[in-house]
């Protein structure tokens, strides 16, 4: 919908408002499938399954049928977030900028007393503060290295469950060859590949046309 859609990626209104609305819109989706299915859509959903599983609740196929009171009342919180983040965005957008405006030298601390206190409340273990720095330096690795965060939140959230439902298809049939012969399963892996490799080009596509931080200035000066 952008005339400038060339200009992405170099701070053009259009291209933040773009790739915002796209943050907003993409959590209902993510939401739907986590609770019918239990398969988070994005690293949002995958913290709140953790954090649902700690509290003995499994979305799934039966979670739905089994605690509807519970699915629906996250369904109706999620819609009246919605609505009361327009409401307040108009009026603390400033104070949020504020926020956001915060030395980092500030904020860093904060956030570490916090998610300290909070990791060795959830079982009263000083191990758990060692995994929380650990994993706290293989996040600051990957960030630096440009390796995503979501598929290392997916794989710890999810790998309960696939390593269960993994035994019980090789008890079932014990073939390493099951999950490609079978049609359903050869569809999901093809998919998946194929979502992977659209991603790989898509991403190479935009950098070869997005234009050069330091001509676009000088060409812009000239015009």
């Amino acid at each position: 919908a952008s005339r400038r859609p060339e200009q992405f990626g170099t701070g053009v209104p259009d291209g933040i408002i773009a790739s915002e609305s796209s943050n907003n819109a993409n959590i209902a989706g993510s939401l739907i499938t986590m609770m019918a299915f239990g398969i988070p859509g994005d690293a949002v959903t995958a913290v709140m399954l953790g954090a649902l599983i700690i509290h003995g609740i499994a979305p799934g196929p039966t979670f739905i049928a089994s605690r509807p009171h519970l699915a629906y009342g996250i369904f109706g919180a999620y819609f009246a977030a919605t609505v009361l983040t327009v409401v307040l965005e108009a009026g603390l957008l400033r104070l949020v900028l504020r926020v956001v405006r915060a030395p980092v030298h500030l904020l860093v601390p904060v956030i570490l007393v916090l998610a300290a206190v909070g990791t060795y409340a959830l079982n009263n273990l000083v191990a758990n503060i060692w995994v929380l720095f650990a994993f706290g330096i293989v996040g600051y690795l990957m960030v630096k290295t440009g390796f995503p965060l979501a598929p290392l939140i997916l794989g710890v959230i999810l790998g309960d469950q696939i390593e269960v439902n993994l035994i019980r298809a090789l008890m079932t049939e014990p073939n390493p060859l099951l999950f490609v012969t079978r049609p359903l399963s050869g569809l999901m892996l093809a998919l998946a590949a194929a979502s992977f490799a659209l991603g790989v080009y898509q991403q190479r596509r935009q950098a070869r046309t997005r234009p050069d931080p330091e001509v676009a200035p000088a060409a812009a000066s000239e015009a």
